[in-house]
């Protein structure tokens, strides 16, 4: 009997092993300004269109505000490749920022770190999603990648998986090098 159990046991394991690791996306609030293009930011919509390198940010955050400044002498160039490279900053910090102090420091082009992609603005406690059907887990946005601190990158395939991830607070010389050749390596 214990060994049809354990043969049992040995055969079914595959079966109840979790799939792969499916994408993640997020659908969140933006400021809504035209560089937004609405009032929501459906991360699986723009994957469609291509990969999308996400930005935490912080509005006291000088390295936020260094990368910001860094991708955004590069970003034209990123839209027009084919597919193009979208980028997404999210706003790390809802308890302690308000949308006014996110969109004063880079929501405007007279703001000090303008930001001409979109910027959304999750809740603490908002569900990241399944890609296949945007179907709520039970990780929030912030857990699925990890409570990160700021400054932190994320280049997310068409698939909504991490293949990418910066842990450096400022961009030094070869950071756009590095998100490139990690673009280059997904698609």
């Amino acid at each position: 009997m214990r060994f049809v159990a354990l043969v049992l046991v040995l055969f079914l394991s595959g079966c109840l092993e979790t799939a792969v690791d499916d994408g993640r996306v997020f659908t969140v609030e933006t400021l809504n300004r035209v560089e937004d293009a609405g009032s929501m930011y459906s991360m699986k919509d723009n994957l469609s269109q291509g990969p999308v390198l996400v930005l935490f940010i912080g509005v006291g955050c000088i390295g936020c505000k260094d990368w910001t400044d860094d991708i955004r002498e590069h970003h034209q160039n990123w839209m027009e490749k084919q597919p193009p490279l979208q980028v997404v900053s999210v706003e790390r910090y809802p308890t302690y920022e308000t949308k006014e102090d996110v969109a004063e420091e880079f929501g405007y082009p007279e703001s000090n770190h303008y930001t001409p992609w979109p910027i959304v603005l999750p809740s603490e406690n908002q569900s990241i999603q399944r890609i296949e059907d945007e179907a709520n887990m039970s990780q929030s946005i912030f857990e699925y990648y990890g409570n990160p601190g700021t400054p932190k990158l994320f280049l997310i395939d068409q698939n909504g998986l991490i293949q990418w991830k910066s842990d450096s607070y400022y961009p030094d010389e070869n950071s756009i090098d590095e998100i490139e050749n990690a673009y280059r390596d997904i698609v």
